[in-house]
This record gives C-alpha cells, sequence and structure tokens, in this order.
C-alpha cells in the first residue's frame, strides 16, 4: 500500500472517529496552548504510538500512563491512574493550573497523527467516575468536550487557558447515568488537577525535597475540596 493510500485511510478513520466522539475542530496556528506538545513512543516502538503532553511545572511536564515507551518519565501514578511526570525544561513559562468549576466551558486539545493539532468544547461534569483497570483507585473526573485519537495526555483547558487536567479517553459506563449526565454527548474522562497536585506532592517527598522549591512548583491556585459521587465504567484510551 502506498503512502498516499495510508495517509488517506488514516483521514478517513481520524474523521469517522470525531464523527463518533462529537465535533472537533483544528487548532489554528495563533491559538494560544499554554504548556502542550506532541509525544510518541521511543525505542523499539518509536513513532508507533502519538500522544499529547503538557508543562506541569519549569522542569516536568505529564502525560497519559497508557501511550508506551514514552521519553524521560519520572513518575507514575502511586495510586494506578493513567498519570506519569516526564522530566522535561520548559519552553516558555509553564502554565497555570487550577481546579475545574462544574459546568465551566472546557477545551480539550491534543495531536492526531493525520490531522494535526485538534482542539474539543465542552463543559466540565460534577461527577466522578472510576475505572475497570486493575489497581486504579482513582476518582476520574468528566467533560462533554471531545475527543479522538491521539489526544490523551494532553491538556484540559478552562476557558481562561488555565489547565484543570489531562485527557484520558472516551468514558463507557457500566451502569446507567444519573439523569444529569444521560443526556450528554460521549463524554471524556481526564486526570483531574488534585489528582497531579498529589502526585507531584508526593514524588517531590520521594525525592528527598519535602516541599517543593518555588522554581519548581506549578503555578496554581487553591484547590476546592469537595465531595462527590462516582459512578463504575471503563474508558476506550486514545493513545
Amino acid at each position: 500500500m502506498s503512502r498516499l493510500w495510508i495517509r488517506l485511510l488514516g483521514l478517513a478513520i481520524s474523521a469517522a472517529l470525531a464523527g463518533c466522539t462529537g465535533a472537533v475542530r483544528s487548532v489554528s496556528p495563533d491559538e494560544p496552548l499554554p504548556g502542550y506538545f506532541p509525544v510518541s513512543s521511543s525505542g523499539a516502538a518509536a513513532l508507533l504510538y502519538m500522544g499529547s503532553a503538557v508543562q506541569w511545572n519549569t522542569h516536568y511536564a505529564v502525560s497519559a500512563a497508557h501511550i508506551p515507551s514514552l521519553r524521560n518519565v519520572v513518575h507514575h501514578c502511586s495510586t494506578g491512574c493513567d498519570l506519569v511526570f516526564i522530566r522535561r525544561d520548559a519552553e516558555g513559562r509553564p502554565p497555570v493550573w487550577r481546579p475545574a468549576i462544574t459546568g465551566e466551558v472546557l477545551n480539550t486539545v491534543g495531536q492526531n497523527p493525520f490531522l494535526g493539532t485538534l482542539k474539543g468544547t465542552g463543559t466540565s461534569k460534577a461527577q466522578r467516575v472510576r475505572l475497570d483497570v486493575e489497581g486504579d483507585r482513582t476518582r476520574y473526573a468528566l467533560s462533554d468536550a471531545p475527543v479522538v485519537e491521539g489526544m490523551s495526555g494532553g491538556p484540559v483547558y478552562g476557558a481562561d487557558q488555565a489547565v484543570v487536567g489531562i485527557t484520558v479517553g472516551i468514558y463507557l459506563p457500566h451502569l446507567p447515568l444519573p439523569a444529569s449526565l444521560a443526556s450528554s454527548k460521549p463524554l471524556t474522562v481526564y486526570v483531574p488537577y488534585d489528582i497531579i497536585q498529589r502526585e507531584w506532592q508526593l514524588f517531590s517527598a520521594l525525592q528527598g525535597r519535602g516541599r517543593s522549591s518555588p522554581r519548581e512548583v506549578a503555578i496554581h491556585e487553591t484547590p476546592m475540596k469537595t465531595a462527590r459521587p462516582s459512578y463504575p465504567g471503563s474508558v476506550r484510551s486514545l493513545p
């Protein structure tokens, strides 16, 4: 099969995925995407898997753990969540991080190997979900901002361009959803800010720093502590 046919096939698949998960659109060159960058597998699997990532602070970034063979991974989530920290120096000022606000407009951003950088728009949901992944006890956040192949690990932005989490994949519920979610578009699972912040604090402690130095602390606002119900389900990841 020629490279042209392979590319055309990839475009058709990507378009079909976009149609199944809601409307995504190409990102224009002048749109601000604070801290975002594409990633790919390395070693024997070099370029076989494509994904996305976002800068956490001056010296570290975060991405999805299910993307195989990422370079420079220094920490995996302690509760089995789909999160890794990557050693990477920021190119410019790192983005602001904060918790999502229920009902606010969110934008998912990430790369697609055939369509370039894409963005989906939706709203933040109040509910948290647990996934049927062995050893994963994490309560993930939900939105109805669409995602397609390659957007795993990419940033979830608020309207103020602050990052509120990173994309994991498409939520597949195991039980009937509450009325507030049942009418939503296909739901997207993401690792929320509070989980990433918790893991950063753990990683810093394991490195013998205790509290992080001011140069390596993420730029963030005070997290909100809320009690939320969680719903069981699985996820279709999008490496």
